[in-house]
């Protein structure tokens, strides 16, 4: 793991550098997401001065293929592990941590030349392939950004973008849209 980014002179830890990032081509569909959120500094926890660091990461927890109109989406699920190091509000300025987790869902649309009179399992079919066997490779998240603000001593906002990747099964090649 990098030093992270600093950013309002909070080091934040988690964002992937773009040396890191993949290859993105025809058979490799993605999306980008926004995840916003509203964290509170729990009860038994001193109000926030100043926000030092944050520590995140981005875990798939599962997928699946379901069928739609004009070809097939991968829904993914995950969480965004977060840790946020502060110093206190208080004379001693301590140091303290809170630990967040927040789910996120989205989806990875497969857009297919679906001929009319065709289901999506007939083309997949018709290719060799199910719902089922249509990736090559498993679904990556990686962090692009954060923003992240203290709105008041027990409140803090972020914004965190994703980027969520797959690889297809060559086989989809001769049919994607």
């Amino acid at each position: 793991m990098n030093d992270g980014v600093l950013n309002n002179f909070v080091q934040i830890i988690g964002i992937t550098p773009p040396s890191e990032f993949p290859f993105v081509g025809p058979l490799n569909p993605n999306n980008q997401i926004a995840v916003q959120e509203k964290l509170t500094i729990p009860a038994a926890k001193p109000d926030v001065e100043q926000i030092n660091t944050l520590l995140i990461e981005a875990v798939i927890t599962g997928t699946r293929n379901i069928f739609t109109p004009i070809g097939v989406k991968v829904v993914v699920e995950g969480v965004l592990r977060q840790k946020i190091i502060y110093t206190a509000n208080v004379p001693q300025q301590s140091v303290h941590s809170a630990h967040f987790e927040q789910p996120f869902c989205s989806f990875i649309n497969i857009p297919l030349n679906i001929p009319a009179g065709v289901t999506v399992n007939q083309l997949l079919a018709s290719v060799g392939l199910s719902i089922n066997n249509i990736l090559a490779g498993p679904v990556q998240v990686f962090i692009e950004d954060v923003e992240i603000n203290l709105t008041d001593p027990r409140t803090v906002h972020k914004c965190v973008i994703l980027f969520l990747y797959t690889s297809l099964n060559p086989s989809l090649q001769s049919i994607l849209r």
